[in-house]
Order: C-alpha cells, then sequence, then structure tokens
C-alpha cells in the first residue's frame, strides 16, 4: 500500500482525531458537496482498476454561452478499489500571519450505486450523500487510439460519449499511459458548455484494504450533508469566540507544508 493508503488507514483505524487539534472556524457551505469528478462522467475511467493512489488536480471552466465563466483549480489525494473510492481534498486558508490547512473533511464514494458518505474527521460524524443522476451507457467515439503525451507520460488518447439517465451527454476523453498499464492519467468530461481536466500525479497501481471504504467506527451519523456541515460550522464558530475572542494557533509542526498529506497529518 502506498503512502497515501497507509495515512488513511492510520486515521480511519484510530477513529478519532487528536484532541490537540484546534482550527480556526473555517468550515464552509460547500465543503460538503463531493467533488464533480468523484460523482460525474469523469469516474467511469478510473473504474477498470483493481487499485490505486494518485495525486489529482481537476480544472473546471465554463464558457461564457454557459451563463458562468473563468475557471477553478481544486486538488487533493485519491485512493480506489474495484470502483469505490475516498478523497480528500487540499484546500487552504490564510489566517492572520500564518497559512493552514483545512482538514479533516474528506469523502467515501462508491461509483457502481453512485452513494457515500463525507465524512468530517474533526466532527468524529458521517452523513450520506448521493449523486443526482446516473452514467446509463458508454460508447466510443473515436475509431483509434491516438498516441500523444500527457504529464509527462506516452499515452494513447481515446474519445467516449457517455449518456446519463436525464437523457444529457457528456464527451469524455481519456489519455491512457502506456508505462502504467494503461491508467488514465488525465481525463477530461465535456457537458453543455462545461469542461473538467483531472490530472493524476504520483500514481500507485497498489491494493488498499477494503476495509477502508466505510464510515470510520465509533463516528456519529447524521441524517445528511447539510446537518453535518451546520453542526461543524457552529462548533467551529464557537471554538472561536472563546475566552479571548480567538481561535488559539495551530499545532503544526515548522515544516508541516512539506510533509506527505498535510491536510490529514494532525
Amino acid at each position: 500500500m502506498g503512502a497515501l493508503g497507509m495515512t488513511l488507514a492510520a486515521v480511519f483505524l484510530a477513529g478519532c482525531a487528536s484532541e490537540k487539534r484546534q482550527e480556526a472556524a473555517l468550515a464552509r457551505m460547500g465543503d460538503e458537496s463531493p467533488p464533480e469528478f468523484l460523482v460525474g462522467p469523469v469516474a467511469v475511467a478510473l473504474t477498470n482498476f483493481d487499485g490505486f493512489s494518485a495525486n489529482v488536480v481537476t480544472t473546471t471552466s465554463a464558457s461564457a454561452a454557459s451563463g458562468a465563466s473563468g475557471a477553478r483549480a481544486d486538488s487533493g489525494q485519491l485512493l480506489a478499489r474495484q470502483g469505490r473510492f475516498i478523497f480528500q481534498p487540499l484546500t487552504t486558508a490564510n489566517i492572520k500571519k500564518g497559512k493552514i490547512v483545512r482538514g479533516g473533511m474528506f469523502f467515501i464514494w462508491d461509483g457502481a450505486v453512485q452513494r457515500g458518505y463525507v465524512v468530517s474527521e474533526a466532527l468524529q460524524g458521517f452523513a450520506p450523500i448521493s449523486a443526482a443522476f446516473r452514467i446509463t451507457i458508454v460508447t466510443p467515439e473515436s475509431k483509434e487510439p491516438v498516441s500523444e503525451e500527457a504529464d509527462g507520460h506516452a499515452c494513447h488518447r481515446i474519445e467516449e460519449l457517455a449518456v446519463l439517465n436525464d437523457g444529457s451527454t457528456a464527451k469524455l476523453t481519456e489519455w491512457r499511459a502506456d508505462d502504467l498499464n494503461r491508467f488514465p492519467v488525465r481525463v477530461r468530461a465535456e457537458s453543455e458548455g462545461r469542461r473538467i481536466t483531472v490530472d493524476f500525479s504520483d500514481i500507485r497501481l497498489d491494493l488498499p484494504g477494503m476495509e477502508l471504504f466505510a464510515p470510520p467506527g465509533g463516528f456519529t451519523q447524521y441524517a445528511s450533508a447539510a446537518a453535518l456541515i451546520n453542526e461543524l460550522m457552529i462548533r467551529e464558530s464557537a471554538l472561536k469566540k472563546g475566552p479571548s475572542g480567538e481561535a488559539p494557533p495551530p499545532d503544526q509542526p515548522d515544516n508541516w507544508e512539506t510533509q506527505p498529506n498535510a491536510g490529514r497529518m494532525r
């Protein structure tokens, strides 16, 4: 198992966060929503691998005609086994003179049933989540793979068409690496003026334990993701408004930014 898998295993099996960990009120609405690449057509390209771990960078853009413009980039770490996924976003926020990681929120997802959980390490809780749509069929569009380089790998690019249960479609493009058993080091989905591109790096074709893809034992189940994020925001706000009126500084090593999986290490 790779470093990511070992770290996630330690967190899950421990079943609790460090009592020394204290953060400012950093949770916000939207943190409880799984990333689009995990619950959308992009995930189809990842279901043919028994297991892997990777760093992920996603770039989402929309045309002006779709009612939005600009681009947004997100990153994180992904662990997968037989169509099940664990994704930990790596999101940062500036607080006064320091920069700390907004850690503790991650997602468990089962692509076969399009359901999963959002988990809050800080809250010691989890809640069910689901996708609003399903992919009913994926058909090849390109007749022959095209040789092309992506993310430093010699690849074969293929194009597919995904049809969703609401009748909409999404064009999928995969860059499958020749040196990684055809793992898609880049996947792009385009639909109705929106484009999401996902790049993978530090890929390990390993086999994480299936026991990881379930909510941690001892965590409290909330009725919904909205209930979980509301509770987390209330608690973090109360912490910030302590006796001094300010949140205590986070407990972290001087070289925390260079440590692997920094968002979950504390």
